[in-house]
């Protein structure tokens, strides 16, 4: 039977002992990677979706906690992996009136993390973004941004919270929700947080949603807010956004006050960057490359740069500077 397969699997994913076959070097006491329940996931990612139906055979008769815990972890992935929307809708109305706090908490955090398209179940999801506990609260939060149906809904939903609600992570993960799905209705609010809110994270989230809502329109606030917020990382995130979306050369002035900013002393940090970022200065740089023929200062600024502010840029603006600039 397969039932027992999966029961079998149950089994090894809750078994934290060495391996068969497995050795621990000299002085290592533990190696997560060497477990059975390792090998366990590896085994469960593996699974076809013909398995669904005994998962679920399972959850409805189990009562063990742990064991329980364990056949949710295998249908959210036999789930997502198959892109298997009943049993995701079935895991979100078992998780709605499940008792244990934690098998709900770390179910729901599991699904909240992954890409799905959703249309049933947003009652279910409501709800849980009005409990008490924290954890499932924001992965709540965090699934209304992946529904398909009854958007608008969800969007007054969020507002309320932006409008009502000061918690950090709440507003945090509501806005990143909100930058997902959100439209006009939501670019008041956000930027009523982005005025009142001084938090790092909650900043730099606004900007993004504001810029992905509403990008183009939102040039001459996001100037506005370059002067009134004094993080260098959210003025970071203003630089990106300005950049990207300012169609003309009002932003010159503030992205060459800018630049002078940050190299008006040398920066105790070397950052390293991903390869789809940019530094700061690069983005600003950019544009300002765009109206360098109509307006010498870009030219005078750039120069600058090399000449007397050269060992003050981190190593890959160095790189970008010396294609780019030096050698144009």
């Amino acid at each position: 039977m397969n039932t027992d397969k999966i029961n079998n699997l149950i089994t090894r994913l809750l078994d934290d002992s060495l391996a068969p076959g497995e050795i621990l070097p000299q002085g290592i006491k533990y190696d997560s990677t060497k477990t059975v329940s390792f090998i366990a996931r590896a085994e469960m990612e593996t699974l076809e979706k013909v398995y669904i139906d005994d998962v679920i055979q399972i959850l409805e008769k189990e009562k063990n906690t742990a064991r329980k815990s364990e056949a949710f972890n295998i249908l959210c992935t036999l789930a997502i992996n198959n892109k298997d929307y009943q049993s995701l809708y079935y895991i979100l109305e078992k998780l709605s009136v499940e008792k244990n706090k934690e098998i709900v908490q770390r179910h729901l955090g599991n699904l909240s993390w992954k890409t799905m398209e959703l249309t049933e179940k947003l009652d279910v999801v409501l709800a849980f973004a009005q409990r008490k506990e924290w954890q499932i609260r924001h992965s709540a939060i965090q699934l209304l941004a992946f529904y398909n149906d009854k958007k608008g809904e969800i969007e007054d939903f969020l507002i309320e919270i932006l409008s009502t609600n000061n918690e950090e992570y709440d507003l945090l993960y509501t806005i990143q929700s909100l930058a997902r799905m959100g439209t006009i209705k939501s670019i008041a609010p956000l930027k009523e947080v982005l005025k009142s809110n001084t938090k790092t994270n909650i900043l730099m989230a606004g900007i993004i949603a504001l810029g992905n809502i509403d990008g183009k329109n939102q040039v001459d606030f996001f100037i506005e807010l370059m002067d009134q917020k004094k993080d260098s990382f959210v003025k970071s995130s203003l630089t990106e956004q300005i950049a990207a979306r300012a169609i003309d050369s009002r932003a010159v002035d503030v992205l060459t006050e800018r630049i002078k900013q940050i190299l008006a002393k040398p920066r105790k940090t070397n950052m390293g960057y991903w390869a789809d970022f940019k530094p700061e200065i690069v983005h600003a740089a950019i544009y300002l490359l765009k109206y360098e023929h109509d307006k010498p200062e870009i030219t005078k600024l750039l120069n600058w740069v090399l000449e007397k502010k050269f060992d003050f840029l981190d190593e890959t603006e160095k790189t970008w500077f010396e294609k780019n600039i030096k050698n144009r």
